[in-house]
């Protein structure tokens, strides 16, 4: 298994090294950092000032993929890879396509903690595999402790739980069931009684299937956030630093592609873990 990793001189770049070093101790996956360049422009002329350019840029680029292979830990395999593309999502999304051994998840920063960013917002809306998105300054941990799965009763959602189980038992991590009721503003204290015993009812019911596929060593529990608005909801419960929370692509993906939707967009913005996000109807690559 291996993970692609976004890589860059900024800040976003070293939290993406971070978490992706976390999860490759995790899952026994090694990492291909990735620095994108643009589409070299066609020139026979190597006196050209695009040839001098080009030439200068892929220097640049060269010294910016030795600093982030010295930034990842020594107990983690990783290689580096230059690569041109027409922008720096569609270069991540082709290294993780190529032929040969799949990759099992895109990793990128986020330019701060309440703004994806240009190549997370085009990761988001293209990508066929699962994408990790790191908190800003992210804390680079031993290993991942706990997997938190938000899901509703929209449908789709299988997809997303099943991605988590089967995270939990290779990790051998506990699995946390999460469901957020936020009412709005007009939502009274008896509707969010109702929403609440709706939600604990549903996730205590994917819990017990998700309990008898995991071992012992992998216990499930669940867990329901309750707020007027869905970020109220999610300030509401308690994350350590060394879990991250799964959540799944829109209904408008297409098959095997990621859509990310308005609630998922919410959680990242105030989410003080990682999120990976899977693509709606994700099945992993067994090989």
């Amino acid at each position: 298994m291996r993970y692609i990793v976004g890589y860059g001189p900024q800040q976003r770049g070293v939290d993406a090294i971070n978490l992706a070093s976390t999860l490759a101790r995790s899952s026994g996956a090694s990492l291909d950092l990735v620095v994108v360049l643009p589409d070299d422009a066609p020139t026979f002329d190597m006196y050209s000032p695009d040839h001098a350019y080009n030439t200068e840029l892929r220097k640049q680029a060269g010294e910016w993929l030795e600093d982030g292979l010295a930034r990842v830990p020594a107990d983690v395999p990783a290689q580096g890879h230059l690569v041109n593309a027409e922008s720096i999502g569609e270069g991540l999304v082709e290294k993780a396509e190529e032929p040969g051994e799949g990759a099992g998840m895109i990793v990128v920063g986020t330019s701060h903690h309440v703004r994806l960013g240009s190549i997370a917002d085009a990761l988001l809306h293209s990508a066929s595999v699962p994408v990790a998105l790191t908190p800003s300054e992210y804390e680079p941990q031993q290993t991942i402790t706990r997997i938190t799965c938000a899901t509703g009763v929209r449908e789709g959602h299988e997809a997303l739980v099943q991605f988590a189980i089967k995270a939990a038992s290779e990790w051998k991590v506990p699995l946390r069931l999460m469901s957020l009721v936020a009412v709005g503003e007009a939502g009274s204290d008896e509707q969010r009684q109702d929403w609440t015993e709706l939600a604990q009812l549903h996730i205590a019911t994917i819990a017990q299937k998700a309990a008898e596929q995991l071992p012992a060593e992998c216990p499930v529990t669940t867990v329901v956030g309750q707020g007027t608005t869905l970020v109220e909801a999610v300030n509401g419960l308690e994350f350590s630093p060394s879990e991250l929370v799964m959540a799944g692509s829109s209904r408008l993906a297409q098959p095997r592609r990621l859509f990310l939707g308005r609630t998922a967009t919410k959680m990242m913005r105030v989410l003080p873990v990682p999120m990976i996000v899977v693509p709606r109807d994700y099945e992993p690559d067994e090989s």
